[in-house]
């Protein structure tokens, strides 16, 4: 992959360096289904059932500016998910309930999804394959950002509850 060949040249050039690994962003939700939202209110995704563990975009943030100013993090690596597992039909669901409405979710197929999604194929690939190898089994979840920073990360709920007006016509 190409971020672990640019780690490992940062490494070797670089005698002070910190890796933040933020899982799938919450705001990709964003861009993946605001559309259908405001639009239709019928969300089409392939995998609904999947679980994915996303984190805010404050969260990242956050650790980010501690790991910058407080020392103890050079030579460090951490893995950055959401605080939950929640499948992505929850996740859609959570942003129905936000909203105060019920959405419709229509689960196609990865050949649909190539078709549909509004992204490019190789990323449309990648997430693919990701959804696929992670059918059945909870998302990685762990507390770095809580350890980090001393606060709890924040949850979907939370993001959606921020971000709501951003799927509203």
């Amino acid at each position: 992959m190409l971020h672990a060949k640019i780690e490992r040249l940062i490494e070797a050039a670089a005698p002070d360096w910190t890796f933040l690994r933020p899982g799938i962003f919450a705001v990709n939700s964003r861009g993946w289904w605001a559309q259908q939202i405001r639009g239709s209110g019928v969300v089409r995704w392939p995998h609904v059932n999947v679980p994915t563990a996303p984190v805010h975009e404050r969260d990242i943030a956050a650790v980010a500016v501690r790991t910058l100013c407080d020392g103890g993090h050079s030579g460090r690596e951490y893995v950055l998910p959401g605080p939950e597992s929640l499948s992505q039909l929850e996740q859609i669901s959570v942003i129905g309930t936000v909203l105060g409405r019920a959405l419709l979710i229509e689960e196609i197929s990865p050949e649909e999804a190539r078709r549909e999604l509004p992204m490019p194929a190789y990323a449309v690939n990648m997430l693919l394959d990701a959804w696929a190898a992670a059918a059945g089994q909870p998302a990685f979840v762990t507390s770095p950002i809580a350890e980090i920073t001393g606060a709890p990360a924040r949850t979907f709920l939370d993001w959606a509850k921020d971000h709501a007006g951003e799927f509203l016509a």
